[in-house]
């Protein structure tokens, strides 16, 4: 029997990683299917097998020899792409983000699906849009809801926060579809507040905000500052320790940017099509 292998980033601190697994949607009768995390893939045990790669923000330096790696040792099976992303992190201007080179992460591939918009290839958006918890309706219960990313945290204190280091998806639907308005710097958040119809302002800290299809309001940030605490005797300071993963913005005046926020209600349907016409396409590949 001929295996697949889901490649990702499993990472239990983040829902986002965890939930963006397509083979947490998809069957594939007639293969054994296992995950593994791309960090940590032992290209000797993926070898002579198929590979699908994502979903998440892959497309990354960091990731780069991973995704090479594992090009390298499939033997003539199918490399396969799935809601994998582009990810800047240095400042960047939208030029940077049409120019980006996907070609040196996907030439080896023989199948892409790419979640960003505007590219040469397949749209096809984060698989998590399949699961059967956004069929539940949800009430509106407050004006605006924070959901942050557990690195880069929005610190408003007068509304309801979560971070994306919440375990249960059912529970982060529920608080994202408890506001008319999501207040977010997670990428999934974006996506999901979006798929719940929900209005979305993003603080974004890399490209991928502005990769989205169906695109969030953006509050504008020149930077994310690395969170620090400093340590004072007699008004001198003596000690300045900085958190080496916690980040904050400046947050003035971000009521500005709510007036391009925009509801998409047809992009759950959108979403969940163009996966199942994908998975269909995969099928068809693996086949041949």
């Amino acid at each position: 029997m001929d295996s697949i292998i889901n490649c990702h980033v499993i990472d239990p601190k983040n829902i986002g990683d965890l939930l963006s697994c397509p083979l947490n949607y998809f069957t594939f009768p007639g293969y054994h299917t296992e995950k593994a995390d791309i960090r940590q893939i032992d290209a000797e045990a993926a070898r002579g097998k198929h590979l699908i790669i994502g979903g998440g923000g892959l497309l990354y330096s960091r990731f780069l020899t991973d995704i090479l790696n594992s090009a390298s040792h499939r033997e003539g099976k199918k490399l396969i792409a799935w809601g994998i992303g582009q990810q800047v992190y240095k400042p960047f201007t939208t030029e940077d983000i049409k120019a980006f080179d996907y070609s040196q992460y996907l030439d080896d591939f023989d199948l892409i699906g790419i979640r960003d918009i505007d590219t040469p290839y397949n749209w096809v958006p984060c698989a998590s849009c399949m699961h059967s918890a956004f069929d539940k309706k949800r009430e509106v219960k407050h004006e605006y809801v924070v959901f942050s990313h557990k690195k880069f945290q929005i610190k408003i204190d007068d509304f309801p926060r979560i971070t994306n280091e919440s375990k249960s998806f059912e529970e982060v639907l529920d608080f994202l579809g408890s506001g008319e308005t999501i207040l977010t710097s997670s990428y999934h958040g974006a996506y999901w507040g979006t798929l719940l119809g929900r209005k979305v302002l993003a603080f974004p800290f890399s490209s991928k905000f502005y990769t989205l299809k169906h695109k969030p309001a953006i509050h504008p940030l020149d930077k994310w500052r690395q969170d620090r605490k400093r340590f004072y005797l007699f008004n001198k300071l003596v000690y300045e320790f900085r958190y080496k993963n916690k980040f904050s913005c400046a947050l003035e005046n971000w009521q500005n940017a709510l007036k391009d926020c925009q509801l998409y209600p047809e992009s759950l349907e959108e979403s969940r099509s163009r996966n199942q016409w994908y998975y269909n396409e995969i099928l068809e590949h693996l086949a041949d």
